[in-house]
């Protein structure tokens, strides 16, 4: 243990030598000093000393001088004041500056010996206590990383604990916002958007990394043995990020990223550390929550067919909707029914019937992609949740589902009066509703629209655009020509106005109204909406020349009868009219039929060889 260093003041040598020779006998290292300007220079030179003693009356700087002037350096100075039996007022007031104590002349031996083990003591409680609080600071910051780290654990479901480890990683670092990539449990390589915390804008980051092709700064988290990494980005002059790997054993399970210190300053060892720390914590939880889930989805299982339960799919859409919301997405739920089931029930027996609904999903289940859900309503109906669909796109997988079913062996290998119709609805988050009650009670209605849709009535699912117009033409009551370019002009209105919204306009006015419509044509020049305009006419000039649309010859369309038909993420639409003169009355048919629409829609479509949902 280092000796105690003492610095003793006076201006009388005789007294300076007195005190040099007692304190070294009692094994101080003691240091004089003839005045408060000689004592200051040792403090700066030498210093601190664990005690000073210095006389009150001195030439010059006296005593009551040079405690204040060593409190103003460092309050935690002990000082010790020495003065006369008639000087004691003066003694206080250099307690009331900070002295420690005082002592009086002549300097008793034992006073003087018992004062300085005295605040020897109170210094060593005062540094023990510092110590014991730092480590109790310390402890607790530990603690409650720890508790933060148990509370990861706390959550199987993987979006709220994605969430969960963003934000407690931002406050044991203080960054101000931070991104979770996590590894998909339909393809361990590749990294999706999961987590988002903060100052962070989700819109703006990338939704999916590829593992084995990872850029910077994230490849390097991509080596085993690297667990974390500061960087400054180039482009952004004064910020940094701090990247974490979280894994579970050597398989990288996620990335995480956290931007912008709170106060200004960048990461650095100590953010790594309990970083780093955490990140372990995160890695194992989410391996658990990933093994939960796929023990999951095989313990909620429909016996019969082998899809998910319906509980368990409610469930899966719940989680859906949060993730969708806060990454501002879309997702689509399919329902296909077999309507009506009851005979063929009855003429097989119930292993047969098992077999024959097996088969059944297993052919819905070959349209499906690997991210997508199949779930059993009961032994005729379906639900297929399509993650990341737009209402287009579900039109598309609706279609392609209920023409499988069409086109099995299941259903071909039944008789023609035991057949079931393929019923068929589609809703789309957020464009038809926002919870999911509101979803199955839509989807139910838009199960009862197919049952009821005049393409069953009149057996036209099959026909081509023009077999669908004449016979609409055939039931339409008398209209005005003029109402046709009045919803076109709507419509192109429309497309202008939500050019987020993805759809198909399939406008065919006819040669007198073309040059009618050159005004909400225009009007479209220089945007880039969403919604694909189909200009069914003759291209007779330039004047579209830089306006967004598909031109299309009317010979392909196989009817000279102008026709507007719309269907997307708005609502649904379509026109019909014979191809009469622009005075007087004609045969017209409009509907908002979301069934009928889309028939005429995927009809024209493959008659023109426009692609829809591509």
């Amino acid at each position: 243990m280092s000796q105690t260093r003492i610095l003793a003041v006076d201006d009388q040598l005789y007294f300076r030598v007195f005190l040099e020779d007692l304190l070294r006998e009692e094994g101080f290292d003691v240091l004089t000093a003839a005045g408060g300007e000689e004592a200051l220079g040792f403090l700066e030179d030498r210093g601190p000393f664990d005690l000073i003693l210095t006389d009150l009356v001195m030439p010059g700087m006296d005593g009551s001088e040079l405690v204040q002037r060593v409190k103003e350096r460092n309050a935690l100075q002990d000082v010790v004041v020495v003065t006369s039996v008639g000087d004691v007022k003066t003694a206080v007031d250099a307690m009331k500056l900070g002295a420690t104590d005082y002592l009086l002349k002549p300097i008793d031996r034992q006073a003087l010996l018992r004062t300085i083990e005295g605040i020897l003591q109170r210094r060593r409680m005062r540094e023990e206590h510092s110590r014991l609080m730092a480590e109790n600071l310390e402890y607790m910051g530990v603690f409650t990383q720890y508790e933060r780290a148990l509370g990861f654990f706390s959550s199987l479901s993987l979006e709220p604990l994605a969430d969960r480890i963003v934000e407690g990683l931002c406050l044991e670092t203080n960054a101000q916002g931070g991104v979770l990539w996590l590894a998909r449990p339909d393809a361990p390589r590749r990294l999706r958007l999961l987590g988002v915390g903060g100052l962070v804008r989700a819109s703006e980051e990338v939704e999916e990394l590829d593992a084995e092709a990872l850029p910077d700064p994230f490849a390097a988290l991509a080596r085993e043995g690297t667990r974390s990494l500061s960087v400054a980005p180039d482009s952004e002059p004064g910020r940094t990020e701090l990247y974490l790997a979280l894994r579970a054993g050597r398989r990288l399970l996620g990335i995480l990223r956290l931007t912008d210190k709170i106060d200004g300053s960048a990461f650095e060892a100590p953010d790594l550390e309990v970083g780093e720390r955490l990140a372990t914590f995160a890695g194992q939880a989410v391996a658990n929550a990933m093994q939960f889930r796929a023990l999951e989805r095989r313990s909620f299982r429909d016996p019969t067919t082998q899809a998910y339960t319906r509980a368990y799919f409610e469930d899966v859409v719940r989680n859906e909707i949060q993730k969708a919301q806060r990454f501002a997405r879309s997702f689509s739920v399919v329902r296909v029914a077999l309507d009506p089931i009851g005979s063929v029930r009855a003429h097989m027996t119930p292993p047969d019937f098992t077999r024959w609904i097996q088969g059944v999903a297993a052919e819905l289940g070959k349209v499906l992609r690997t991210t997508d859900l199949l779930a059993a309503e009961n032994d005729s109906e379906f639900c297929m949740l399509l993650a990341e669909t737009d209402s287009l796109g579900a039109a598309v997988a609706k279609r392609r589902l209920r023409a499988a079913l069409e086109r099995s062996e299941e259903v071909r290998a039944l008789d023609a009066s035991e057949r079931p119709s393929v019923l068929a609805g589609a809703v789309t988050f957020p464009a038809d509703a926002g919870q999911l009650e509101d979803l199955v009670a839509l989807l139910a209605r838009r199960i009862e629209e197919d049952r009821r849709s005049l393409l069953r009535a009149y057996e036209l699912e099959s026909a081509p655009f023009r077999g669908l117009s004449e016979a609409l033409l055939a039931e339409a009551p008398l209209g005005r020509p003029e109402t046709s370019l009045q919803m076109a002009r709507f419509l192109l209105g429309e497309v202008g106005r939500r050019a987020h919204e993805r759809g198909l306009l399939f406008l065919a006015p006819g040669r007198s109204q073309l040059p009618r419509l050159r005004e909400g044509l225009e009007a479209l020049r220089g945007s880039k909406p969403r919604t694909e305009v189909v200009l069914v006419a003759d291209r007779e000039d330039d004047w579209l020349s830089g306006v967004p649309v598909t031109w299309v010859s009317p010979v392909r369309a196989g009817t000279p009868n102008p026709f507007i038909v719309y269907f997307g993420e708005g609502p649904a639409y379509a026109l019909v009219r014979e191809a009469t003169g622009a005075q007087g009355e004609t045969a017209l048919y409009h509907t908002c039929d979301p069934v009928l629409v889309e028939q005429l829609a995927f009809q024209l479509g493959r008659d023109l060889g426009i692609p829809i949902g591509d």
